[in-house]
């Protein structure tokens, strides 16, 4: 999750003034209803941060969906129970408050057995801070991306423009991918002739090298499964798995990506082939990053096409 210096400086000085045991901010992850911890200050040693907590799910899930605090005092049940945590902290009183419509404040105590209601009425007005503050950051995180996108078009363009040879165009475009998405690894792959197998036409990135100028058929992996479906692909938090995972076959040399994100490369609506990225790092990509990278994919694709570009188009 996001560990913004803001909001963790925040919920550090709210722990500090209600002495909370827990305090933590739960915000829904993007694009779904589960919520996770963005920040907490705690000193349980089961505190559950990275736990996805769907709604309806303990007192956090509770307060997301019906979007009501949960204010309990002289709390005698296991500390489980909350979903906080794993075990049994010995937990007393604590307060639940909804941040606007994307989270979740939660605030507990060990020491007494009900907070006051100066304590409350701070987590109720932190509560409302935070709903102001993740808003402000959004915004911000979307002016980023905004930005992030332009880069992205105005470099393939400028690559489109001025190149001159094959495999210094590749690179290039390769290279403008992994900036934006933030992926060490690139490659692009363009379909064979007779549309049931494709080359790995360039690669960028460590592990890759081997592929270069190979063929596989387009049943395998994950660039196989873009092209038979002619659709986008994203995985942000992916595990791979033996025989299942993989890029584009089960003997690639590289392990360990956890994030994978490919576009097929679509020239007037004729899928020549795909262009992918994968990365160690977890990796948030949400539609419009990918539908920027589908709409410069296309800019790509119309090039390869135009110029019979890559050693798949003969």
């Amino acid at each position: 999750m996001d560990h913004r210096p803001e909001l963790k400086d925040a919920i550090n000085l709210l722990a500090d003034l209600t002495e909370a045991f827990t305090a933590a901010l739960f915000l829904r992850e993007r694009g779904g209803e589960n919520l996770r911890a963005a920040v907490w200050h705690s000193f349980a040693h089961s505190f559950r941060h990275d736990a996805a907590i769907r709604p309806s799910e303990g007192v956090v899930g509770f307060v997301a969906k019906h979007g009501v605090p949960a204010d309990v005092d002289r709390y005698h049940q296991p500390s489980q129970v909350t979903r906080v945590y794993g075990a049994d902290e010995g937990v007393k009183a604590f307060l639940a408050m909804p941040v606007g419509d994307f989270g979740v404040l939660f605030v507990d105590t060990k020491a007494r057995q009900v907070f006051g209601e100066r304590e409350k009425k701070t987590i109720r007005d932190f509560a409302a801070f935070f709903a102001h503050l993740v808003v402000q950051q959004d915004t911000c995180s979307r002016e980023a991306m905004y930005g992030r996108i332009l880069d992205l078009l105005y470099d393939v363009e400028n690559a489109t423009l001025a190149f001159g040879e094959p495999r210094q165009y590749f690179a290039e475009v390769l290279d403008a991918g992994r900036r934006y998405t933030g992926l060490s690894m690139g490659l692009l792959c363009l379909l064979h002739p007779g549309r049931k197998q494709f080359m790995v036409e360039a690669v960028e990135g460590p592990s890759l090298s081997t592929l270069r100028g190979r063929s596989f058929p387009v049943s395998l992996g994950l660039v196989g499964w873009v092209l038979r479906e002619m659709k986008p692909l994203t995985h942000s938090r992916l595990s791979p798995l033996p025989g299942k995972s993989y890029l584009v076959s089960p003997e690639e040399p590289m392990r360990g990506y956890n994030a994978f994100v490919g576009v097929p490369l679509l020239a007037w609506r004729s899928l020549i082939g795909v262009w992918a990225f994968a990365g160690r790092t977890e990796r948030q990509i949400d539609e419009e990053e990918e539908r920027a990278l589908q709409l410069a994919g296309n800019r790509l694709a119309a090039t390869i096409e135009h110029y019979r570009l890559g050693s798949a188009k003969g």
